[in-house]
């Protein structure tokens, strides 16, 4: 057994832990674990995936990770797994490192991998960056601007936008071109139009109310409940509650026939279709709504 494995065995040892319960904090197959601690190192992949697993295993068990790579290196530069004699061994020193927190565990297998990324690919953005928030300024310039000004000069003002960015725009080169600056409007054709995300009363006042039919005179109650969404339902008929659960969409059409009163309670107002006596009375509400609905007799 070659010095690094001895350590990283006695290491787990100390620690009470098994190669399965290690395997399964870091990844790393239990066999290649067994022939790290034993300088196995037929059994081991290639140089690069043992240096990722000596790293990864040294962090896990709180070693510090190049003291052994070091000595793994050396091994190699040797041609053999064999120990050296004491008085050839480089000396070796104190393997255990500080505890960190903020040590991630990672594949040892991209470790060493570049991750692609181009190093111009950063300024093309800034760039395009820059154009859009000029653009947006220019948008905003355009609209505001005249009405601090009383709109005078500005055509002027607006022509004077355009070429600064055209200026510019030259300045930049061919790359600029990807990125379109939009025309400036004036107020007349590009009013400001108020929105009502805030305003919940012009909200409420504008919503649509459903239009529901006016039902004649009913002696008695055909009522029939049809299911586009799943939802809670519970049906009353003359004082007694005949379906009380969830309803989902696909199930036959719900019938009940009542003398005196049916009574309708959902949590999803949206998902129930209502006819009355074959007469189409629609949808009981909005989707997610509580609603309760009640229908009478005139007996």
């Amino acid at each position: 057994m070659d010095e690094f494995g001895h350590i990283l065995r006695e290491a787990r040892e100390n620690k009470g832990l098994t190669l399965a319960e290690v395997q399964e904090k870091t990844r790393i197959n239990a066999r290649f674990l067994a022939a790290l601690e034993q300088s196995d190192y037929d059994a081991l992949p290639t140089p690069v995936h043992v240096r990722g697993f000596l790293r990864n295993y040294a962090r896990f068990l709180g070693l510090d990770p190049q003291p052994l790579v070091e000595r793994y290196e050396w091994v190699l530069e040797q041609g053999t797994a064999v120990s050296p004699t004491p008085d050839a061994a480089p000396e070796t020193p104190d393997l255990v490192a500080p505890p960190r927190q903020d040590q991630p565990f990672f594949n040892p297998v991209n470790y060493e991998v570049d991750d692609g990324r181009s190093p111009n690919s950063e300024p093309f953005l800034r760039l395009v960056i820059i154009l859009a928030l000029i653009a947006a300024l220019v948008l905003a310039g355009s609209n505001i601007v005249p009405r601090l000004l009383n709109n005078n000069n500005n055509e002027a003002l607006t022509e004077g936008i355009n070429q600064a960015i055209q200026d510019m725009t030259d300045q930049i080169g061919p790359t600029a071109e990807a990125t379109a600056v939009p025309q400036s409007t004036t107020d007349a054709e590009n009013p400001i139009i108020s929105t009502s995300r805030n305003n919940t009363e012009d909200a409420a006042a504008t919503a649509p109310v459903p239009t529901r039919p006016v039902l004649p005179a009913m002696e008695t109650i055909h009522l029939k409940l049809e299911i586009t969404e799943r939802t809670w339902m519970e049906v009353t008929i003359d004082g007694d509650v005949v379906f009380s659960g969830i309803a989902r969409e696909g199930d036959p059409p719900y019938e009940f026939d009542a003398q005196d009163e049916a009574i309708v309670n959902t949590g999803n107002a949206v998902a129930v279709v209502v006819t009355i006596n074959d007469i189409p009375w629609g949808r009981m509400g909005e989707r997610g709504e509580n609603k309760e609905e009640v229908w009478r007799t005139t007996n």
